[in-house]
């Protein structure tokens, strides 16, 4: 059996779209023929993350063992675990978050009353 060959056929609009971008045609319509590929997602559950299936307080535990009551730059935190402990804390106002005037970069550190 021969390869069967999907054809997509552009709008004159398209087409100088296309040469708008600096694209050809024809890559202009794989790019189309792409994105209208379906695409498998699997959904997110928190309940097979340690980060959100542990309790609040087991994660501020962890976070005080991990970290103390320094005030940590959390734009460097590389582990997805700690950035995501972060972002659950935060969500919960359990950290306190310092914007310095000189400086662009959150740091944070666990509220005294975590």
């Amino acid at each position: 059996m021969g390869k069967v060959k999907n054809t997509v056929t552009l709008t004159a609009t398209e087409v100088a779209f296309a040469k708008k971008m600096g694209l050809s045609p024809q890559d202009y319509a794989k790019a189309v023929q792409q994105i209208n590929t379906p695409v498998t997602m699997t959904t997110f559950n928190p309940n097979n993350d340690p980060v959100y299936s542990i309790p609040l307080s087991e994660l501020v535990n962890l976070w005080r063992a991990r970290f103390g009551d320094i005030w940590v730059d959390v734009s460097e935190l590389e582990e997805d675990f700690w950035s995501d402990a972060s972002a659950r804390l935060h969500t919960n106002k359990m950290m306190e978050e310092l914007n310095h005037h000189t400086d662009t970069t959150p740091w944070s550190r666990l509220k005294e009353d975590a």
